[in-house]
């Protein structure tokens, strides 16, 4: 399964954000704790000022720099709390204690979901984040368009189409959401490849930039994860492996029509390897393949074997196995 060990820093990023909340509510709570008895002494104050001194117009005490000092940061502080303005003058343990309990939630949802997705169980993993109410939440949304997508994978699927295209939506709405995370930009682009080869070979060679161009900045925002280098390997491989039709195509449809050569893809494929080794059966096949097209008959054996000696746990693995099993014998 493309991506099955992405890293999973969702949980963390979620977490970080919760206690920033957190923190902002009891800073909140404490900077109204102080401004409350900062009044209470200036109104003592001020009575002892207000002291009789005849019949004359009495002075207006003028009011102290701490004093402005005191208030305004009480402005900065609420402007970043969750509620409103009524529910930040009086503590409310509950709103509290609600705030943290969904953090946990979504916390403990997507990391139920990653290890369901890393145990190959997709209809489950799917299930759950369908159950979670926040649908509009970035960590949800890519999470799906994953899962729905791996769900596309058994030949033949007879709603292979429609899921596919199902998580292409997930994939856009996710990267509206966050456009500066390695995540939503590795799947649009594999599912924007996915979906425009579903709508013919002209679409999909004219989605071709768009493709590399987010698979290039998945690579850019987190450069360790391994599958986002295996998806930009299999890029290059496919320029460099297109059929002459293919070719005319992409000539007509471009005035500069993208390049890829296998030395780039053979790159790309190892530094996923060197980044999690076996991370991934496919990747050993596409290395054993690129070796091949590059005549370097031993490497390209090497990594052939492996790929035919996989342990099949999942519909990626049964097709590396059955490829690999077939061109060994012809090598």
């Amino acid at each position: 399964m493309i991506a099955q060990n992405a890293v999973k820093n969702g949980a963390s990023i979620i977490q970080r954000y919760g206690r920033l909340a957190i923190s902002t509510l009891r800073l909140t709570r404490l900077v109204l704790r102080e401004n409350l008895a900062f009044s209470k002494r200036s109104r003592v104050q001020h009575r002892s000022q207000q002291a009789p001194q005849g019949h004359g117009r009495q002075k207006r005490p003028r009011q102290s720099t701490s004093a402005l000092c005191t208030v305004r940061p009480l402005l900065f502080v609420t402007s970043w709390s969750l509620f409103s303005s009524k529910s930040s003058k009086k503590e409310d343990p509950t709103v509290v204690k609600m705030a943290e309990e969904a953090v946990k939630t979504l916390s403990e949802t997507i990391q139920h979901a990653d290890q369901l997705f890393d145990e190959n169980n997709f209809q489950e993993a799917y299930d759950l984040l369908q159950k979670y109410p926040a649908q509009d939440t970035y960590e949800i949304k890519w999470r799906l368009a994953r899962v729905t997508y791996s769900l596309s994978k058994p030949s033949p699927s007879p709603r292979k189409e429609e899921l596919i295209r199902e998580a292409f939506r997930y994939a856009e709405e996710a990267l509206k959401l966050n456009e500066n995370d390695f995540a939503s930009h590795k799947w649009y682009s594999i599912l924007l490849d996915a979906k425009s080869g579903l709508d013919g070979i002209k679409e999909r060679v004219t989605q071709l930039e768009n493709v590399k161009k987010h698979m290039l900045r998945a690579v850019e925002f987190n450069p360790n994860d391994p599958t986002s280098w295996y998806i930009l390997g299999q890029f290059y491989y496919g320029l460099a492996d297109l059929p002459w039709y293919q070719r005319k195509i992409v000539s007509t449809i471009f005035a500069t029509p993208p390049t890829g050569t296998y030395e780039e893809a053979l790159e790309c494929f190892e530094k996923a390897e060197a980044t999690k080794p076996n991370f991934y059966s496919m990747n050993h096949l596409m290395m054993a393949k690129t070796y091949q097209a590059l005549k370097q008959t031993d490497k390209a054996k090497e990594f052939m074997t492996l790929a035919a000696n996989v342990t099949v746990l999942n519909e990626d693995d049964k097709q590396c196995k059955e490829e690999a099993t077939k061109l060994l014998k012809k090598m």
